[in-house]
């Protein structure tokens, strides 16, 4: 049976799961809500509503809870979920990077470790909320490879929490992860214990765990996005830090590696005006969204247009995978998609919370998932 061929029977199911998705229509009932009551029970209507719940922060626990599901039945009917779920892997290394931080912090005030979560003593205690729940690897495994990162001893390797992931699949991730965390912490003794440090050694070796997952034959597609991810997100980086004022050596520890634009081209024309600088993506085919987003910089101070632009082409990427019949790409777009559809609820209910005008979110919503 053929690479393709084996995907056949996932992506059937997938066409049957794409018809539950929010349209367009209850995205804009739930921006019109004139009530938190409101917006919960239309929330309610869709496969995110599995229960009803009128706290305030009750929506985070839905949708996760929605999006956990999802991603485990994709894996349960993928003949390879380690590559549909690839980038499942993000919230493993995000959680690495919270207890990290929280460990770290509660290291250099004297805290030692606690075996009860939430006690003064728990050193992962600034960590609780910030954990995802969506990752492959269990998150208890995590804190005890932590602490043993801490005591300066191998810990034991986080152990997966779904059971399709596969051993061999399992053990790579989880060697990802550790390796990440254990250069994160060299990262923040070498800079001066800087936390931000951990956010950028972790998010580089990411992005090495993605390279090596899209790098086997046959994963061209997920290869050329990977490396439109790495573009695009050194585009709103270098924009954030010339901002700041930030060096280009302050740049070379938060750029990443892999992209169709070279690291060392970046750091090069660092040091050049912006009008220099940002040419350096006139020949891409980000040319029109550097240009859009920088001047929209240049007049309002903020990266806002740019941010959306990314979320916008990595958007049409993902519905061009959905629009294929075969292979993995349209099972992949499909949990992307749903990731995506995860991101807009929340957004709405944080622009109501906020009590942004509906007009305000709408825009910023349309803007973003055209």
């Amino acid at each position: 049976m053929g690479f393709d061929d084996r995907f056949a029977y996932a992506v059937g199911r997938i066409r049957v799961l794409e018809n539950r998705m929010v349209d367009q229509a209850r995205f804009n009932r739930m921006i019109d809500a004139e009530s938190h009551d409101e917006l919960v029970r239309i929330l309610g209507e869709t496969e995110f509503g599995g229960e009803r719940d009128s706290r305030a922060n009750a929506y985070e626990r839905l949708i996760d809870a929605e999006l956990l599901r999802v991603h485990e039945l994709v894996a349960s009917i993928s003949p390879d979920p380690a590559l549909t779920g690839v980038f499942r892997a993000r919230h493993d290394f995000h959680n690495m990077k919270a207890l990290l931080k929280a460990a770290l912090a509660a290291r250099d005030r004297h805290i030692t470790a606690s075996s009860e979560p939430g006690d003064e003593g728990d050193r992962f205690a600034r960590a609780e909320r910030a954990l995802s729940s969506l990752g492959w690897l269990d998150v208890d495994a995590m804190k005890q490879a932590v602490e043993g990162m801490l005591a300066g001893r191998p810990g034991p390797e986080p152990i997966a929490q779904s059971p399709w992931l596969g051993e061999a699949e399992e053990a790579r991730l989880a060697k990802a992860v550790v390796r990440a965390g254990e250069l994160g912490i060299e990262a923040y003794e070498a800079r001066e214990r800087d936390p931000q440090q951990i956010d950028f050694v972790i998010d580089k070796e990411s992005f090495r765990y993605f390279f090596d997952i899209a790098s086997k034959p046959g994963r061209e597609a997920l290869l050329e996005r990977v490396r439109v991810m790495v573009d695009l997100t050194n585009a709103l980086t270098c924009l954030r830090l010339r901002a700041m004022g930030k060096d280009a050596a302050f740049a070379a520890d938060a750029l990443l590696a892999g992209g169709t634009v070279p690291e060392a081209v970046l750091l090069e024309a660092y040091a050049l005006s912006d009008d220099e600088f940002w040419a350096v993506f006139r020949n891409t085919p980000y040319a029109a969204m550097v240009n859009d987003g920088v001047q929209s910089w240049k007049a309002t101070g903020s990266p806002w247009a740019m941010e959306t632009s990314i979320t916008r082409t990595l958007a049409d990427i993902t519905a061009g995978w959905r629009r294929l019949d075969m292979g993995y790409e349209p099972v992949l777009g499909y949990l992307m998609a749903r990731e995506a559809e995860a991101d807009r609820l929340r957004r709405i209910f944080l622009g109501k919370m906020a009590k942004l005008p509906t007009k305000v979110i709408r825009e910023r919503l349309s803007g973003a998932y055209a």
